[in-house]
């Protein structure tokens, strides 16, 4: 499960930091913000010893309604 989180986490940092950089489309940067928000969720490094109190539940099932989420964004009003 480790593994996983690590892999999530450094796609979503890279995707994150790309979009920040490259990407002028609309609402480019709170997609970004939101990857790397994800990336800090989903990382095993930060959350070894649950320092903030949050366990591995929470955090994936926010880390999935993120995810889950992102159409939303991506529609136009």
């Amino acid at each position: 499960m480790a593994f996983i989180g690590w892999i999530i986490s450094v796609c979503a940092m890279l995707s994150g930091l790309a979009m920040k950089q490259d990407l002028p489309i609309p609402y480019a940067d709170q997609i970004a913000n939101g990857l790397l928000f994800a990336a800090f969720l989903a990382c095993p490094g930060f959350w070894k010893d649950a320092p903030f109190g949050i366990g591995r539940k929470p955090r994936v099932m926010a880390c999935i309604a993120m995810i889950f989420a992102l159409p939303l964004v991506l529609m136009r009003p």
